[in-house]
């Protein structure tokens, strides 16, 4: 009876070390921490857009994810979307961030029009925020830095 009971607590130990153990992770926050783009020479139309995602949440990691640019018409929550871009974002450890660089040119987007920038767009990363993954252009925002202890699981 001694050795199912101590077998009994060693289980319940052991499944509540491991369950505090995955709560305690801290999670990422992937978020879109610069947007630029570089004009033509005619200055009129988008040659190149640079985004770089950053993972905002020291001693976290993301996996791998995807940083999509969309090109609309005007600012407007329904505004009809000209042009689509993205591409695969690599692994970040926490403060780790990644650039890429986008040729449009081809598209003659005329500078001034709305971008939207968003990192992980599909949620295939669990992040401590899901609500801050995004930057714009024309006009300028961007969701809300996490704190690192906004990073901190709740307990």
């Amino acid at each position: 009876m001694t050795k199912n009971l101590t077998k009994i607590v060693s289980t319940i130990v052991f499944l509540a070390s491991c369950a505090f153990t995955a709560q305690a992770q801290i999670q990422p926050d992937l978020i879109v921490s610069k947007v630029e783009i570089t004009k033509d020479r005619s200055n009129l139309f988008v040659q190149k857009i640079r985004v770089t995602v950053v993972n905002g949440c020291r001693e976290s990691s993301a996996d791998a994810s995807y940083v999509l640019v969309t090109f609309k018409q005007n600012a407007q929550k329904d505004a009809k979307a000209i042009y689509y871009v993205g591409n695969t974002v690599k692994a970040l450890k926490g403060g780790e961030s990644y650039t890429q660089t986008f040729d449009v040119s081809e598209k003659k987007i005329g500078v001034g029009r709305y971008v939207f920038a968003e990192a992980d767009p599909y949620k295939k990363v669990a992040e401590a925020s899901e609500d801050n993954n995004w930057r714009t252009l024309f006009p300028n925002g961007s969701g809300m830095v996490l704190s690192q202890t906004q990073c901190s699981p709740k307990m």
